[in-house]
């Protein structure tokens, strides 16, 4: 957290920059290339704008484990920078789609979408402050396996929680926002009397045991889930190469904008072209959203005149979305495995920062007693 916070403006610009040009850029290329209205081509866009954590973080993490880019905080900078892109691609999909679904009631239509936007983002903020100090509280609980547990229920009821009541970002941004306070009143040994047992010890046990349960359960379901929802019978055959121009057209866009946007944190151009490259992958947000337009289309708009072209443009959404996971993802992480070491410098003693070893010198605070 400290070496993003040191990243400066870097941090946002990555966040913020290349979804959105990639979003309004592929918005473009599909009008242009399909002929697809506009709001509907800007939710495509927002839709293959996210990065995948799913692929990007683990990546990363190997490579701090190993020492790439540890010096300069190459991997902490992109798995941050990652994880809030998503928020930002869904909320402008949230918004995007939503002027789509447009069925005459403008005013009323505008104003909750240009209100839910904001409102989502400070609930989560909220959500996750207050989840944050409850995950702090180690005084009541001082075990980090049962300090691990809660950190993932909280995580899981504000995800599909929020997802109920149709605030989906809310549930990304509070999980965040939970690590990131969390995190700081465990090394500030702030609200020191609910935390008697503080420091960064909680912290790097908590990383090791949910890095656990992701290796050996969450990876395999989750791939294993987007592999089954491919389904090229639904794919256009006549938009097969449109749809692959559409997502080339825009990975291209955001590979030249992740490339300005490193500029001005003392990175060589090996270390900027790595960033681009690692910002490329995409699988999650797309498997999850990639269908949704359509189902919106078929429930929303069967009474338009144009309802059968609607229909067409959902599924090139469906099939842009799918061809653009099979494309980037595997792309994606063979770039980073093979890049990472050619690109970056390696710090030696990455070893001995690394969570495993630094697991070994904390102290066995589940065996300590906190005093009343």
């Amino acid at each position: 957290m400290d070496a993003v916070l040191k990243s400066g403006w870097i941090s946002l610009r990555l966040t913020l920059l290349p979804g959105i040009v990639e979003a309004f850029t592929v918005a473009g290329a599909s009008v242009w290339i399909i002929g697809m209205p506009l709001t509907l081509a800007l939710s495509l866009g927002f839709i293959l704008a996210a990065v995948s954590p799913a692929i990007v973080v683990p990546g990363m993490m190997q490579l701090q484990h190993l020492g790439y880019g540890v010096e300069k905080a190459i991997p902490s900078l992109i798995m941050a920078a990652a994880s809030f892109d998503d928020i930002v691609a869904i909320t402008g999909f949230t918004i995007c789609i939503g002027l789509a679904m447009d069925t005459g009631s403008q005013n009323s239509l505008a104003l909750s979408v240009f209100v839910h936007g904001p409102v989502s983002v400070f609930i989560g903020v909220a959500s996750g402050i207050v989840s944050g100090i409850l995950l702090a509280m180690t005084r009541y609980c001082s075990a980090s396996w049962m300090r691990s547990v809660i950190a993932i229920e909280l995580a899981v009821l504000m995800t599909f929680g929020y997802k109920r009541i149709h605030f989906d970002g809310c549930g990304a941004i509070a999980t965040l926002v939970m690590g990131v306070v969390a995190h700081i009143i465990w090394k500030q040994q702030r609200v020191k009397y609910y935390t008697q047992l503080s420091g960064t010890d909680f912290l790097v046990r908590i990383g090791m045991n949910v890095n656990i349960l992701w290796d050996i359960i969450v990876r395999p379901l989750l791939f294993g889930s987007i592999g089954a929802a491919f389904d090229t019978e639904v794919i256009p055959k006549d938009n097969i190469f449109k749809s692959i121009a559409i997502v080339i057209i825009g990975l291209s866009i955001r590979i030249l904008t992740a490339f300005f946007c490193t500029f001005g944190k003392d990175l060589t151009h090996n270390e900027r072209f790595f960033v681009c490259l690692s910002w490329t992958p995409k699988a999650t947000v797309q498997a999850a959203l990639a269908a949704l337009p359509l189902a919106m289309i078929r429930k929303n708009l069967s009474e338009r005149n144009d309802f059968d072209d609607m229909i067409a443009f959902g599924e090139s959404i469906l099939a842009t979305a799918i061809l653009a996971i099979v494309i980037t993802a595997p792309l994606g992480l063979i770039a980073i495995q093979i890049a990472g070491p050619m690109l970056l410098s390696r710090t030696d003693d990455a070893e001995s920062r690394s969570p495993q070893r630094q697991d070994k010198a904390l102290p066995d605070v589940e065996q300590k007693k906190s005093s009343p």
